[in-house]
């Protein structure tokens, strides 16, 4: 017969990322039962009904529990946990945030999932910021798919004074951190779990030398991953800009990424529409490529600004790609920046 003090000692090391710290701990585990014919059946409570990584959580509890010699079946059931339960284990989460130093606001710039161009749009609001005389600094927490030092064409190797890490800087003076800055070959992969990347990011934030800015912006990873849990987790946000484009899968893709934001209380700034539409250069009609806007429709859904649509220049990708985004010119589309950065009163 399997002992039910080992599969507790098996799921201690089941962690929950939104809290950081294990399912036991969290007292997420309501019930264990085990039968003649060793199979387990776990009830767990959730702290909210669309937990963003439960498929996680359950995959670890099976990674785990596989271990103990004899099991057969696992059977996981959820239910929420009381309300006021929830409350305080969140609350839990903000007593662990990180100081803000000398840095005024802090924006994560988060998407549903890839190929919105989240990461352009975080460099056109960082050099549009720069051209209105703030000091800024990028953060890339796309570990595994980092490209903004590529976008600005940076490649100086940070290097270290007195314990810290010294950003280097873009031509306009941005300064910009990210894993492929410190990659001895940026084509290199980076293959790495969950727990190594949450430490990555907290080190370009506690571990380098950011100085005074007026901004420092956070380019997160598309999804609902631990990199997004640790940024919320432990970064003193003071909001999220949510990047989307007009293909209705992506606006039902967004929506979680908006939900795992509201779940942990992490204001929504508003939400920026991509690749909206392309100008014809001959009669300057507006053609719809992707179709129709959706931007103000899933903005509404979660009662948050729309902030605009940023229409799509060849331009732009081909100054990405070359690493020359701050010569990058085109006055519709830093007008629209300007006007965003203005109603959000970043």
């Amino acid at each position: 017969m399997i002992n039910k003090e080992e599969i507790i000692n098996k799921l201690k090391k089941v962690m929950d990322p939104e809290l950081g710290m294990s399912i036991i701990d969290a007292n997420m585990v309501r019930n264990i039962s085990i039968d003649e014919n060793n199979n387990i059946k776990i009830v767990l409570a959730l702290t909210s009904p669309s937990c963003p990584l439960l498929d996680k959580i359950k995959e670890d509890i099976l990674s785990n529990l596989k271990e103990i010699q004899g099991v057969n079946n696992i059977e996981i059931i959820t239910e929420v946990m009381p309300e006021e339960e929830a409350k305080k284990l969140l609350s839990k989460i903000r007593i662990r945030k990180l100081p803000k130093m000398n840095i005024k606001r802090i924006i994560a710039i988060l998407s549903g999932k890839g190929g919105v161009g989240k990461s352009s749009i975080t460099s056109l609001i960082a050099v549009t910021l720069a051209n209105m005389g703030y000091k800024v600094g990028i953060l890339d927490a796309d570990i595994t798919g980092s490209s903004i030092s590529k976008i600005f064409g940076v490649k100086v190797t940070p290097f270290i004074v007195e314990g810290k890490i010294i950003p280097p800087k873009s031509k306009k003076g941005i300064k910009i951190i990210s894993m492929n800055l410190i990659l001895l070959d940026e084509e290199s992969p980076v293959i790495w779990r969950g727990p190594l990347i949450s430490s990555a990011i907290r080190q370009f934030y506690t571990d380098v030398d950011w100085g005074e800015l007026d901004y420092l912006l956070i380019d997160l990873p598309p999804g609902t991953s631990d990199a997004q849990l640790t940024v919320m987790q432990i970064l003193p946000l003071d909001g999220v800009i949510i990047v989307t484009s007009p293909q209705e899968l992506v606006g039902t893709i967004v929506a979680k990424a908006m939900n795992m934001s509201i779940s942990l209380g992490i204001p929504i700034l508003g939400v920026i529409e991509n690749m909206s539409y392309i100008t014809c250069p001959k009669c300057g009609e507006k053609i719809s490529i992707f179709g129709e806007s959706k931007g103000k429709i899933i903005a509404e859904k979660i009662n948050t600004k729309f902030l605009g649509s940023i229409p799509i220049d060849p331009k732009l990708t081909i100054a990405c790609d070359k690493g020359i985004i701050e010569d990058y010119e085109n006055k519709e589309i830093f007008s629209i920046l300007k006007e965003i950065i203005e109603t959000i009163s970043l």
